[in-house]
């Protein structure tokens, strides 16, 4: 199955964009020549964030939101183990980034998903001191 898109179509089964030219167009054309119709595009559009995810925070606002979120001594005691150069970063970065690669493995080591980092960088954000 099919649905129309503003390019072409996509295809359903997973999500591939396809347009006129691409090499899996024909297998769209072949389908709509055996009587397949495709799904009609959607007329609504998803609503775009009124909350980002801010791309930085502070040390501070970090270790705050660690903090309001019971994890700051779990935090510090898996930066006590990381690499020298991770520990640093931690102990002296004044600024933390959400794409920190010192930041991403200290969330893995405490189970954090994706969005648990994004709502504790928004909680972060939110902290004045």
């Amino acid at each position: 199955m099919y649905r129309l898109s503003p390019a072409g179509v996509t295809r359903l089964a997973d999500g591939v964009a396809i347009q006129r030219g691409d090499p899996a167009w024909p297998d769209y054309l072949a389908w709509l020549a055996s009587g397949g119709v495709p799904e009609a595009m959607p007329t609504t559009i998803p609503p775009i964030s009124t909350d980002p995810v801010p791309l930085s925070v502070t040390s501070f606002q970090a270790r705050a939101a660690l903090y309001m979120a019971g994890l700051l001594d779990d935090a510090e005691a898996a930066i006590a183990e990381a690499h020298p150069l991770s520990r640093i970063a931690w102990e002296h970065a004044n600024v933390y980034r959400r794409d920190s690669p010192t930041l991403i493995s200290i969330g893995q080591q405490l189970g954090l998903s994706e969005a648990d980092m994004d709502e504790l960088f928004k909680t972060a954000a939110s902290i004045t001191a």
